[in-house]
Formats: structure tokens, sequence, C-alpha cells
């Protein structure tokens, strides 16, 4: 005789059946039944409970934990975006008086964060030349809190040898902060190699398809702790529809940045043979790479990554006859797609730095900064061809 499956008694559950992907949880608040129940929840006596979406929801929580494996990191943090989870780590970790060491050579809005935002609250940044880890330690003084690095710099694609720097870090009781957002855990591991929190826009290659905004952060148990109680406080939260498209985007980005990767290769070995329109290339798969050596230590199996940046030999000009001889490649303030897409860093990332700012970040008008989609390869050379010939 067949069971009758009783509707009312939570059937799905007592058999074990669940939904293959996870459902967009679209509600702001959840009922209690009572007053003890609401007890129950704050003083932590109900796991994995949720009360209202400031506090956290199941889609960021999935998301959470789902890149934190990825990172090799105990717990995740989801935030509002890039910027709000750099903002979480850096003031959920610090306060007045305390001092950072940033690579001079960040993503633009990190640089302008640092430099004009958190110094009006008494935070104090000293920026240094990361690729020489000795660079970062004459820079570190008694108040030092927090290191500031990216794997693989934007745009200029410098390498930071993350074990050297954590080792410098740790040596004086600071936490030591990657971005790795270029990079990918397909990449590079940084907590492996001793950082102590990974952030990501997973607006990027995470999320992999320019439909979402979003920020996380990786790390130890305690730091994320606390991390996760400012973003709480400070309402840097994610709606459940970003982190539910984040979450669906990861089944398939390793995927994803393997092939941008294999395309970025030939087309940066394309480009440097292009030396009458190409002055330089910065990628650090090429051999010509001055790091190229230490990003074979600090890359996984020798994959470099789909972000690439090269300079016209014509300075403005040839950039601007390049960006509009392109056809099907867009010029696009972001990266991480699936299209192959460019960048002008002087007229986007780095727009509100002054000259002196932008030489030393090493940000040139000739630039063109490109995030190598999963195209077939071919078609991505013949207009690339083609837009050098008309710069």
């Amino acid at each position: 005789m067949t069971k009758k499956i009783d509707r009312n008694e939570s059937s799905i559950e007592k058999n074990s059946i669940r939904p293959h992907s996870i459902p967009i949880y679209q509600t702001s608040v959840y009922d209690y039944p009572d007053l003890e129940s609401l007890d129950d929840f704050y003083e932590g006596r109900i796991p994995g409970a949720y009360l209202y979406s400031r506090n956290g929801l199941p889609n960021s929580t999935e998301l959470g934990k789902k890149v934190a494996e990825y990172e090799k990191t105990d717990s995740g943090v989801v935030c509002s975006s890039g910027m709000g989870a750099l903002l979480v780590a850096i003031l959920s970790g610090l306060g007045k008086d305390d001092h950072v060491v940033a690579s001079n050579d960040l993503y633009g809005g990190t640089l302008v964060l640092l430099k004009d935002e958190l110094s009006r609250f008494g935070i104090r940044t000293t920026f240094a030349d990361s690729a020489d880890p000795e660079n970062v330690r004459k820079s570190i003084e008694r108040d030092t809190k927090l290191i500031l690095v990216e794997t693989i710099s934007n745009p200029t694609m410098k390498i930071c040898d993350i074990g050297k720097i954590a080792e410098i870090c740790h040596e004086s009781n600071a936490v030591l902060l990657v971005d790795n957002t270029f990079a990918t855990p397909f990449v590079a591991k940084p907590a492996i190699l001793g950082a102590d929190i990974v952030m990501h826009s997973g607006t990027k290659y995470l999320g992999g398809h320019d439909d979402l905004t979003i920020g996380i952060l990786c790390g130890k148990s305690k730091i994320m702790s606390r991390a996760a109680q400012f973003c709480t406080r400070s309402g840097v939260i994610a709606g459940p529809f970003d982190c539910w498209l984040a979450t669906r985007s990861l089944s398939t980005w390793q995927v994803r940045v393997k092939q941008s990767s294999e395309n970025a290769i030939k087309l940066a070995n394309y480009l440097e043979s292009r030396s009458g329109k190409v002055s330089k290339v910065y990628y650090p798969g090429l051999p010509s790479h001055p790091q190229h050596d230490l990003s074979k230590r600090v890359f996984n199996w020798g994959i470099y990554g789909g972000m690439l940046s090269f300079d016209l030999t014509g300075g403005l000009d040839s950039a601007g006859r390049f960006v509009k001889s392109l056809r099907t490649v867009t010029l696009t303030p972001s990266l991480g797609g699936v299209h192959t897409t460019i960048s002008h860093p002087g007229k986007t990332s780095h727009r509100n730095l002054n000259e002196d700012q932008k030489r030393e970040s090493g940000i040139t008008d000739a630039m063109i900064r490109v995030s190598v989609g999963i195209e077939t390869y071919d078609s991505v050379e013949a207009e690339f061809k083609t837009a050098l010939d008309a710069a």
C-alpha cells in the first residue's frame, strides 16, 4: 500500500528531498512564533536560523561557504561589492591612528579610498612597491595593522611574493589582505601562501557574466566573525538575487578562467610580436615579464590568468584610434566576463589620480587593459590585428 504524504508535515524534509539548486530566498525578514524563539536566535541556540536580511540570508551564506572552500579558508563573508568588501575588511580591524602598508599600484578605486577617504578617519597609509618584499618591510611602522596587496596588480600585472610578504607581515603582528580578483583561486590561493584575508570582487571572474555586483571576503574564523559583525552593523550587505546569481556562476568559473587564460597567453604573444605598434606587453605568462619565474611559484599549474595590458607606441591618440577600430571587442570598464573587453585605465579606473600618481602606479596614456574572454581565439586576434593596424 502506498503511503499517503501529509503535505502539512514537512514531508520534503522528512524524505530528505532537496532542491538541486539553491532557491532564491527573496525575503527581507523571517517570522518567529514567540518571544522565547527570539531569545533562542539571538543567543545562538538555533543553528542556521535567520532573522533579517541585513543579519544574513541563506543565499549569502551559501556563496560565502563555497568561495571559502575554493580559497582553502575557514569561512567567507559576502558584501554588496568588491569595494564594500574592502571597506569591511579594513574598518572591521582598524581604527584611528592605525597604519596600513599598501601596494603603490593597486586598483585606482582602492588607492582613492585609502588616500582620500580613510585618511579622514585617521587611518594612515604608506604606499610601497610590493614587487620587492623588502620595500614592504621598510614601510612597516609600530602602528601597522594591515598590509594590502593584489596577487596580480591592476593594471600593470605585477606579481606579489605572497609567501615572503606574509612572513614579513606576521613578524610585525599585522594582517595580510590579498585581493585575488584578477587571479581567482584557479590561478593562485593566497591563504595557502600565508594570507589572512582573501578578497574578491565577485562581480568579475566568479560572477563572470557582467550581470551582478558583489564582494567576498574569506579568511580565518576569528577575523571573518568580526568582518560579518561589521558588515551587519554597517549594512554593506548583498541582496539574495545577486548572491544566487554568483552561486550559479561558481559551477562554471574554473572552466571559464581556464579558457580565458589559454586565450590570454596566445594574445600576449601576438601583441609582443607587433613591436612596431606595441611598445610593451604586461602579462606574467610571458618569459619577458620581470617576475615570470616568481609567477610560476605563486600560481597554480602554470596558469597565468585572463588579464593583460599593453602600451601602444603612439600615446593617447593611438589609444583612441585603437578603441574606435574595434567591432565586437567593447570598451567596458570592468573585467572577467565571457566576452573579450578592453578598458583604458587612465580614463577609467585611475582617472582620479594626478599625473604623478599615475606615473608612480605605472599608468600611461597609451595603456590598454584587456580582459580576455572565452571566444574562439582566432576571431579575437583578427580583431586586434585590424585595430592595431589602424592605431
